[in-house]
């Protein structure tokens, strides 16, 4: 039966590996029922459809929509249930930072956060923690109370009436506008408030969830209606968060690791990129190593080992970039450069700009 198991697992490994997913934007999971009988969770409908080209050892059923409802070999049979969240109903960040793991455990690994006013589907519920799917389609289980339910109409308000985002890389929203008074929130750089004309240094603002209060006016700026992307500004705001120390997962000024950094800097100038190195390393138009003399500040360049792509940074020009890497910092690909760094030249692979 062991045998059995393991040629399934290989199975939706090979499916999502022919749908371009892996564990990161694809999750499953066997569960024993009864003796001989178990279920398969998953949360991408095109796995599912995939897994019959890979299941050649067992006998399937199949439901009206041609999709798998079990599986049966050995004297096993494996049922199929498919993991789809509710179209009009999500999770609402309401805390600063939320953190985002690989199970449903503080001891598991950290894979991602998202900041307050974020929001993401519910796919599965076991005790206090939630199954989600984020919109970037990255998976990962997020303890309850950094959440509210509530449904998409009342977050979409909410972000067409957020025009002020928070600058600084961590303000405090205070229950009076006066610095003594007691502190109701802290919003991370990039989140987006209900925001008040200013007055007396202060502007009243409110959160996503309901919570209310105070925060300076010099920590906010306007969001402004279509700003097209600027690789001037961009640099500059990357450039703010020097100093940060590295933390795995780690994509707000409480820690970067070198693609949450990438993210963040980015989604601040108004553009969505994939969480991971590697998966930005498919987006935009190639610039070969070779051409590396003609990054413009804005673009990216990966490193890795062969065709791994490991690590990824800014480009602020001149041969300059910026990057995670035991803390934020720059760097520079020229070896006449006080900033010069041998052992990512060695490892530097490619570039790619964003912008068109």
């Amino acid at each position: 039966m062991d045998n059995v198991l393991q040629r399934l697992c290989e199975a939706v490994s090979a499916a999502e590996k022919e749908c371009g997913l892996d564990w990161r934007r694809s999750y499953s999971k066997l569960t024993s029922r009864e003796r001989g009988s178990f279920e398969l969770e998953l949360t991408r409908e095109e796995v599912l459809r995939a897994l019959p080209r890979h299941l050649e050892e067992f006998s399937l059923d199949r439901d009206e929509r041609e999709l798998v409802r079990a599986a049966s070999a050995a004297g096993l049979t494996v049922r199929f249930r498919l993991l789809a969240p509710a179209a009009d109903r999500l999770l609402w960040v309401t805390s600063s930072v939320a953190d985002v793991r690989r199970e449903g455990a503080h001891s598991a690994e950290l894979l991602t956060q998202i900041i307050m006013g974020d929001a993401a589907y519910q796919l599965k519920e076991e005790g206090d923690w939630r199954l989600v799917r984020l919109p970037d389609d990255y998976h990962g289980w997020i303890r309850s109370w950094y959440l509210r339910e509530t449904d998409a109409r009342e977050i979409a308000a909410y972000a067409a009436a957020a025009r002020a985002v928070v600058t600084a890389n961590v303000g405090y929203v205070l229950s009076a506008a006066d610095e003594k008074s007691l502190p109701v929130s802290e919003a991370v750089a990039g989140t987006r408030l209900v925001a008040a004309p200013p007055a007396g240094g202060y502007r009243a603002v409110n959160l996503p969830g309901g919570k209310s209060g105070f925060i300076r006016e010099e920590l906010l700026a306007e969001r402004g209606e279509r700003a097209e992307p600027d690789r001037g500004r961009l640099v500059g705001r990357a450039m703010r968060f020097i100093g940060i120390p590295y933390l795995w997962g780690g994509t707000t000024p409480k820690g970067f690791d070198c693609s949450g950094l990438v993210q963040r800097v980015f989604l601040m100038e108004g553009v969505s990129l994939p969480r991971d190195s590697d998966m930005q390393a498919l987006v935009g138009d190639l610039i070969p190593k070779e051409d590396a003399a003609r990054l413009a500040p804005g673009d990216l360049l990966f490193f890795g080992e062969g065709t791994r792509v490991t690590h990824v940074a800014i480009s602020i020009g001149e041969g300059r970039y910026i990057h995670s890497s035991g803390e934020v910092r720059i760097s520079s690909l020229l070896s006449g450069d006080d900033r010069y760094d041998e052992k990512f030249l060695k490892i530097f692979l490619f570039a790619r700009s964003v912008f068109r």
